[in-house]
């Protein structure tokens, strides 16, 4: 049977195989297929972009709802020096994010991560600023002096 028959996907240096004469005649050259693949894959990157920059949103800390195309995510990482003793819960500490930059309108979803076996909580989300505090009892100079930073991710609306 004539046809052609290639591995996918293409990379450079692929081999194409064509059975019959009349294609072989048709097709000497196939060495154009290589500097399409960039062309190619630009393209199935934009169309995955697209694809994957939907957030929706189901609930917000203050029940609020927006358009989808508000939806925003925005994430960061504390420098680790930034703890603070916890008058409000003696004996712990507690880091300040400012999520300011985000530019949320209401009160965002947030979660935080602590670094290595820092068990952090959330507790005073207070406009654009989230207040993290250590789960056991440590010091905010035993944080700071180990550098324990806070990973977190904030999903809310910047605009109505």
């Amino acid at each position: 049977s004539s046809g052609i028959n290639a591995e996918w996907p293409l990379r450079p240096g692929i081999i194409i195989y064509i059975r019959s004469t009349a294609a072989r005649q048709n097709c000497q050259q196939l060495s154009f297929l290589p500097m399409l693949l960039p062309l190619i894959t630009a393209l199935l990157l934009l169309a995955d972009v697209s694809v994957q920059n939907e957030l929706k949103i189901i609930s917000t800390p203050d029940r609020t709802s927006r358009p989808d195309p508000c939806a925003l995510t925005c994430a960061g990482v504390t420098d680790g020096r930034d703890w603070v003793d916890s008058a409000l819960y003696p004996g712990r500490s507690y880091v300040m994010i400012n999520g300011q930059e985000c530019g949320f309108l209401s009160l965002p979803v947030v979660t935080t991560v602590g670094e290595g076996a820092l068990g952090v909580f959330l507790d005073g989300l207070r406009g654009n600023r989230f207040f993290v505090y250590t789960q056991k009892q440590v010091s905010a100079a035993y944080a700071n002096k180990n550098g324990w930073r806070v990973h977190w991710s904030a999903f809310g609306y910047n605009c109505e």
